[in-house]
């Protein structure tokens, strides 16, 4: 039996701070322990292993276990056990091997900062052992940043309430004029208010009248919720019911956002939001509007630091720089009680920049007008062609001017705008001209609307373009294999990688034999020993390779499921593209290669144990590995005109077509049912001797 031993976990990590929504306070800390292979080997029932796990400043513990195993008892017997216990108050989780799986590998909450971890067991029951992963931990809230809470009320019309959630969000200056909040906040995030009126004496809220509400458009919301930095959400709300203003449009003022983050040099920060108060404060501020500003205090990559009194409520406050008057950020985490700074995800984010400039739902600007497509947009095209596309311009919340479409195409790299011709009823038509197969093409239109606005299609153009494929796109297979015949001619292992039908996941793949990592006499990979093994395909010339390369295959994994440890991950020439998650069932999975760095190609799967602790699971199975090729197919086209299969275009085909007009057949090159003025156009594009 183990003695007793106390784990004392201090908050020392990169980002030792608690999330700001609305009072819950709760932080995940990484832990690796481990009882080991546990046997009881005694005549009665034992505990087996004994740890008190404690983490100083706690208001209450969960526990995250790994790969746990609570061995089968005798015949008879009683079920091995797995007791969890708080030293606070004497509460006790007893846990079988089924329960704990009910309970996904996780402990119920326990009040206090120190519980004690046992596995009991019969005699005789089969070996156990505990691994733990994380604890989870509650704190008493506390980011205010000196002796006092020094927030006052304030009536920033940018800033509004995040319902249900509590958190804040804030208007800001992007076209359409959408909003910023904090990525956690994004739970159950439902509606807008702005213009919050005080709360109850007793704290609860009061809300604003529905003039002042604004649903959420859930189309619209991009966010990512990790670390320190990486915290942010960016969406829009539908125009209000009653006014049928946007908030943007009603409180009349937004943040302007700064490029990125400054360095610190003496700028004063404030932070306005709807932070929740205690006692002294009065309660009619809780979760009303108050604001606060302090010092500037560092800038680490994407998180920014400063010492300005927040609490729950104020996540997704926007970090103004008082000097500029620019936000240079959004207010996420506190830590002023044990660290003396509290911190925001910094505006230059390459993830929150990236959103910004690819808008959803009413973020996108390009509400101003709706454009369609009536035969589709053009994806692909036939090489020294004339084609015509058809495209509708039409109303949104302006109107278009039609005499200011333009419709512009770069073919390697050149640009041209192409002739406008109007069909009435919104409808327009360009004919896309001739262009050599392969062609690295792209389009978009651009117009005026009846207000100024300039509106492109797509959005952000000519940064962001349609593009067309000039030719076919074709599918090659470059390798192929299923292992039904064991590993086939050319490829390699080694470590314990062999072709099997033992120790099969459930679910199903292409059935037969499979390449896998493991030992058929035990379905582990347990050696007794650190263990690493490589599979390898034959490699590939793909000099001829025009487009992407995409690889698929199945494959099931089980593991320890322990971060850094007992690993899968696949490389392309020695790259790493892919790091296998774990499924204990056969999961297809699909990369997209960058071959545009190749001239040759090796696929390699590895797997390695890392240690030799906790390898008694089945590994890794792979089978049904497609690599395909997309290669543009550069055919020889039909001659368009030719009516008469002269091998020319000339009167006599005209003639032909004239004497057809408004009938289907030969001269209807569109395919759109009818010969017409399109058809012709594309008649006399394709003027002269047949190529």
């Amino acid at each position: 039996m183990r003695l007793l031993f106390t784990l004392i976990l201090l908050f020392i990590t990169t980002a030792p701070t608690f999330s700001q929504e609305s009072g819950r306070v709760e932080t995940t800390i990484q832990m690796r322990r481990s009882s080991g292979i546990l046997v009881n080997n005694s005549k009665t029932r034992a505990t087996l292993y004994k740890e008190a796990i404690t983490v100083d400043n706690a208001a209450s513990i969960r526990l995250q276990f790994g790969r746990t195993t609570l061995g089968n008892p005798p015949i008879g017997g009683q079920p091995t056990i797995l007791r969890i216990t708080s030293y606070q108050d004497g509460a006790v989780q007893h846990l079988t091997s089924k329960t704990l799986e009910e309970w996904r590998y996780t402990s119920a909450w326990f009040n206090g900062s120190m519980v004690l971890v046992e596995i009991i067991a019969d005699p005789h029951a089969s070996p156990s052992h505990v691994a733990l992963n994380h604890v989870l931990i509650e704190t008493l809230p506390r980011s205010i940043c000196g002796p006092h809470d020094d927030r006052v009320l304030s009536d920033d019309p940018k800033a509004g309430r995040v319902y249900p959630i509590g958190c804040t969000a804030w208007l800001i200056d992007d076209p359409n004029h959408c909003l910023l909040s904090a990525g956690h906040c994004t739970d159950s995030m439902d509606m807008m208010e702005f213009n919050v009126p005080l709360s109850n004496s007793n704290g609860s809220w009061q809300h604003p009248g529905p003039e002042d509400q604004y649903m959420i458009d859930p189309a619209s919301l991009q966010f990512v919720d990790n670390t320190i930095g990486d915290d942010w959400a960016y969406f829009g709300c539908f125009p209000n019911t009653e006014t049928g203003l946007t908030a943007a449009e009603a409180q009349g003022e937004w943040y302007t956002l700064a490029e990125s983050a400054p360095a610190v040099d003496g700028q004063t920060i404030r932070i306005t939001g709807y932070g929740t108060t205690s006692p002294p404060v009065d309660s009619t501020w809780n979760s009303a509007q108050k604001t606060h500003s302090g010092p500037y205090t560092s800038l680490a990559g994407n998180s920014i630091a400063y010492t300005v009194d927040t609490t729950g409520g104020n996540s997704g406050s926007a970090v103004l720089n008082e000097t500029t008057g620019e936000a240079i950020g959004i207010h996420t985490n506190g830590g002023c009680g044990s660290y003396g700074e509290n911190y925001g995800c910094a505006i230059h984010n390459s993830g929150l920049q990236y959103a910004l400039a690819n808008p959803q739902g009413v973020c996108i600007p390009n509400n101003y007008l709706e454009f369609g497509y009536p035969n589709g947009l053009p994806t692909s095209v036939t090489p020294n062609t004339i084609t015509p596309f058809l495209f509708t311009i039409t109303d949104g919340t302006e109107s278009p001017l039609p005499e200011t479409i333009q419709f512009r195409i770069i073919i390697d790299g050149s640009p041209q705008n192409l002739e406008v011709i109007s069909f009435g009823n919104n409808t327009y038509q360009v004919m896309l001209p001739s262009m050599e197969c392969n062609s690295e093409v792209g389009f978009y239109i651009s117009i005026t609307t009846d207000q100024g606005t300039f509106v492109s299609e797509p959005y952000d153009a000519p940064n962001n373009l349609y593009e067309i494929i000039v030719g076919t796109l074709e599918e090659t297979s470059l390798i192929t294999a299923h292992f039904d015949n064991g590993m086939p001619l050319g490829w390699s292992a080694t470590g314990l990688w062999h072709a099997s039908s033992s120790c099969t996941p459930t679910g199903s793949c292409d059935g037969g034999s499979f390449m896998y990592f493991g030992q058929d006499s035990s379905c582990t990979y347990d050696t007794g020993s650190t263990t690493q093994g490589t599979l390898i395909s034959p490699t590939i010339s793909i000099n001829d390779v025009q487009e992407e390369l995409v690889l698929t295959f199945c494959y099931a994994l089980e593991t320890e499921e322990y971060d850094g440890y007992d690993t899968a991950k696949v490389y392309a020439n020695g790259e790493l593209v892919a790091t296998l998650e774990e499924s204990p069932q056969w999961t297809e999975y699909e990369i997209t290669l960058p071959n545009a760095i190749y001239h040759q190609l090796t696929i390699t799967w590895v797997f390695d144990s890392v240690d030799s602790q906790f390898n008694s699971y089945r590994g890794l199975h792979i089978d049904g590995v497609l690599l395909i090729a997309h290669e543009i197919a550069c055919e020889a086209p039909p001659c368009i005109g030719d009516i008469n299969q002269d091998n020319n275009v000339d009167i006599s085909d005209l003639l032909l077509l004239i004497d057809a007009w408004g009938s289907s057949g030969i001269g209807d090159f569109d395919n759109n049912g009818v010969i017409d003025v399109t058809d012709m156009l594309m008649l006399i594009g394709a003027w002269g001797v047949c190529e």
